[in-house]
């Protein structure tokens, strides 16, 4: 009797992954009842770009895997492969976080619900397709919650890095992660930090330098019609050449979203997201033992939010500042034993205003506006 008590916790915790993973895929497949159809994916250019094609570029680690292994050519319909995708990633996401929990006995209901629905994890993943978001997310949950091998750790920043230049952001949340493997009263082995420090300067370097397709453009876009017969000419930037094919100098210079958010007023719309994470944060802040990871802590979930700076898409990068305060809260209560939390139930009822929203910021809470349209608009 006792035995099957003891388990309870972890069938709850399994369950609660469960339903939200499957909430996040049906929020994946909204195909069905959306006017784009399969389309409403997004761009599909990132799973069919190849080094083979291009030579050495940024962001082509992820459609290189896929060329070189045929997986991109197991569909004929390229939004139907992104699809099945992104649902092993969400369902990757869901499987390695539940089993961190429940290998951590991190089992309060609150909890555990206010991690597996929160609005930037699985849900996110489900609703803001069509970018390596997903890819550099799984990347550092598996260096923050399981990598505890420095080496093995400096892999995966190079291949972070090789996925999204954009990673770069994330590697703070990650240092931090390293940090808690050598605990205090044990010496800090050097090669432990210098290793992977040089390997992701290096590999930033690399990306940045040498990351840009000398292809042009009109060439670029004919070899990518051969892999993309349905998303051709579907959106301006359906090819990926921008992405890849232009300076990074170039990049960054159009990418002024924020600039003009806040011009126009809609940064407005963002502050559902910013109130979130600093709930977040100062829920991970309670777990801080010393003045020096209260200011890591405050660095590494701050971090992403620079990226809003240089890149478009600014529900992304928040989304992705949350996902670190959410991933470093699991290291942090399952060292200290303890994932109890007077923010747990806040945290928890943000959840209902899953997915905040994606590149459009006029548009918040979109699945909720979606359903308010259908069942009540004219």
């Amino acid at each position: 009797m006792s035995g099957s008590k003891s388990t309870n916790p972890h069938m709850k915790t399994t369950l609660i992954f469960a339903a939200a993973a499957l909430f996040a895929i049906l929020i994946l497949n909204r195909w069905v009842v959306s006017d784009l159809g399969l389309r409403s994916f997004g761009r599909v250019w990132q799973l069919y770009i190849s080094y083979s094609d291009f030579g050495f570029m940024r962001r082509g680690f992820v459609g290189t895997l896929l060329s070189a292994s045929g997986a991109n050519t197991l569909f004929s319909n390229e939004y139907v492969f992104a699809h099945v995708v992104q649902f092993i990633a969400i369902t990757s996401l869901a499987v390695l976080t539940a089993i961190y929990c429940i290998r951590n006995n991190l089992s309060n209901p609150l909890f555990v619900f206010g991690i597996a629905f929160s609005p930037a994890l699985l849900t996110h993943s489900g609703y803001a397709t069509g970018t390596l978001d997903v890819f550099v997310l799984l990347i550092a949950l598996v260096n923050i919650l399981y990598v505890r091998s420095f080496l093995v750790f400096s892999v995966l920043i190079l291949v972070g890095l090789l996925t999204h230049e954009l990673f770069l952001f994330t590697l703070p949340a990650q240092f931090f992660a390293l940090h808690l493997n050598y605990p205090s009263d044990r010496p800090a082995l050097k090669p432990a930090y210098l290793v992977p420090f040089v390997v992701a300067m290096a590999s930033t370097l690399l990306v940045l330098l040498f990351g840009a397709v000398k292809m042009p453009e009109a060439e670029f876009r004919e070899v990518m019609r051969l892999y993309l017969p349905h998303a051709q000419d579907r959106h301006p930037l359906w090819s990926g050449y921008f992405e890849v094919g232009s300076p990074v100098a170039r990049s960054l210079s159009e990418s002024h979203h924020l600039l003009v958010a806040i011009k126009e007023g809609t940064i407005l719309f963002l502050l559902p997201l910013l109130v979130y994470v600093f709930l977040l944060t100062i829920r991970a802040l309670q777990y801080a033992k010393s003045n020096g990871e209260t200011a890591l802590l405050i660095v590494a979930v701050s971090a992403p939010l620079l990226a809003s700076f240089l890149a478009n898409d600014l529900h992304r990068w928040g989304g992705m500042a949350a996902n670190m305060a959410l991933l470093l809260t699991l290291r942090l209560a399952a060292r200290d034993g303890n994932e109890a939390s007077k923010w747990n139930p806040l945290l928890a009822a943000c959840c209902f205003f899953a997915p905040f929203g994606a590149a459009e910021l006029e548009r918040p809470f979109p699945l909720h506006y979606f359903v308010f349209e259908k069942l009540w608009a004219p």
